[in-house]
């Protein structure tokens, strides 16, 4: 049975450490937050993911899973050191992987074998340069012998993270190519997913690092470009949904993700994103593809609020206007709002005095989430308020916006919805679906905005 510690008790290290105790293994979770370490003592996490508290309580009960908030405490000679911390969107996070991995080096011993595992997102050349630091550190022990670095980078999708990590379409392993220790402690650590036949990319620190924010940049311009699209079918009188079902067909662009969204945001995209810009700066070079994505998920944000203010405004402006928010998360699964285009929907509004019901099922699900996820001035606003259903939020509304595609969403009785919103005389009440969950013709009664009509009329 391998012994794992894992540093960082954030997302990606309790999903990684659950899943290697399905793997068979033993593995201690370091968490210096005090008030995050006695959540995970008690089944609690921060982001939700399902089925992700349930493995805590499993594997916490049986004792192959044990948190600690001092490195000291952990295992003895673990044979895998994995450093999870949080990816931060800042020039620190490099100092800090560095300062972390001292701490893991401090650790090691002549007499056991350890590799340190890299799943933190860390900029190109920054695992090299650890790698580096390590051997001035502790000149006593040889790379390749008593222990090795190694880049494994994450690839999870909020929501099916569980999933991911068993099942993903790929491993990505940078390491020194002539160290059969860490070849073999790779085989041993994710046997059972290679078993599977899954891919397994051997490469170097530098191209592993740069995998993931190549991925990134590919979804994201993939999202970015596919809802330019749309708008471009709004004005031309195109049909979105059978252009995107006639370019997924295409093998060279795939269905997969050919999504129209509200835009990106979330744990990394935009963090990742952004990376990229600043990572080819600093090699004197300018990604414009790549800063042209963010601009255009930042432009398709604010024309959701230039068009909802647009269709709330009348002869009395914006008095005492009320707008009812259908999803507040990036996405479905998952109660990550961090740059969410909700969010800046959300506070555009409350900037024009406009009142703002929401609701979301995962804060629905667990309260004890809500503040965390929530910006403190938006959840300590008057004219802000979260309900605990959809019908709670869309009464007395003006209009209401779907944000987030949830499933629970298709269920909606709109027959009841229609009669507890404000109507203007002889007009529909206002639903905008920025996902097109819904259509002209089943909500005939309502004055119906798809999302390839956000630039408004033609």
């Amino acid at each position: 049975m391998l012994k794992i510690t894992i540093i960082g008790g954030g997302y990606i290290g309790v999903v990684s450490g659950v899943c290697f105790c399905e793997f068979g293994f033993s593995v201690d979770i370091v968490e210096i937050d005090a008030v995050k370490l006695k959540d995970l003592k008690n089944n609690l996490v921060s982001v939700y993911e399902p089925s992700l508290e349930s493995s805590l309580k499993k594997h916490q009960a049986t004792g192959v899973l044990r948190f600690f908030g001092n490195l000291n405490k952990t295992h003895q000679n673990p044979d895998v050191i994995v450093i999870a911390v949080a990816h931060f969107d800042d020039e620190k996070q490099a100092a800090k992987i560095h300062d972390i991995t001292k701490d893991a080096m401090l650790l090691l011993s002549r007499s056991h074998y350890t590799a340190i595992l890299i799943k933190t997102t860390t900029s190109v050349g920054t695992c090299s340069i650890i790698k580096n630091n390590a051997q001035f550190l502790r000149p006593d022990l040889v790379h390749g012998e008593h222990y090795d670095i190694i880049t494994n980078p994450d690839f999870l999708r909020e929501g099916y993270a569980l999933h991911d990590f068993v099942a993903p379409d790929r491993l990505v392993i940078g390491m020194d190519q002539t160290s059969k220790k860490a070849r073999n402690l790779i085989e041993k650590l994710y046997s059972p997913i290679i078993a599977s036949e899954i891919p397994v990319i051997y490469t170097n620190h530098e191209t592993a690092e740069l995998i993931k924010y190549a991925t990134t940049a590919f979804i994201a311009a993939k999202s970015a470009l596919i809802n330019e699209f749309a708008d471009l079918c709004g004005k031309s009188k195109a049909n979105i949904e059978h252009l995107i079902t006639g370019i997924g067909f295409d093998s060279s662009v795939g269905p997969k993700l050919l999504k129209v969204t509200p835009g990106f945001g979330g744990l990394s995209y935009p963090a990742l994103m952004r990376g990229i810009t600043r990572m080819a700066r600093s090699l004197g070079i300018e990604c414009h593809i790549t800063r042209a994505v963010m601009e255009s998920n930042l432009a398709r944000t604010r024309h959701i609020s230039e068009r909802i203010i647009s269709k709330l405004s009348d002869e009395n402006g914006l008095s005492n206007k009320k707008l009812a928010v259908l999803g507040l998360a990036i996405k479905p699964q998952t109660n990550d709002v961090r740059e969410a285009p909700s969010i800046s929907v959300i506070h555009t509004m409350l900037e024009n005095d406009i009142f703002v019901s929401a609701y979301d099922p995962s804060f629905h699900l667990d309260a004890l989430r809500i503040l965390e996820a929530i910006p403190k001035t938006i959840f300590d606003n008057p004219r802000f308020q979260l309900t605990g259903s959809v019908y709670e939020a869309v009464m007395q509304s003006d209009m209401v916006v779907l944000m987030t595609n949830w499933s629970e969403f298709l269920n909606i009785d709109f027959g009841k919805v229609w009669e507890l919103m404000n109507r203007r005389q002889n007009d529909n009440p206002i639903l905008m679906d920025m996902h097109n969950l819904y259509t002209k013709a089943k909500l005939k009664n309502f004055e119906y905005i798809a999302a390839e009509e956000l630039l408004g009329p033609l």
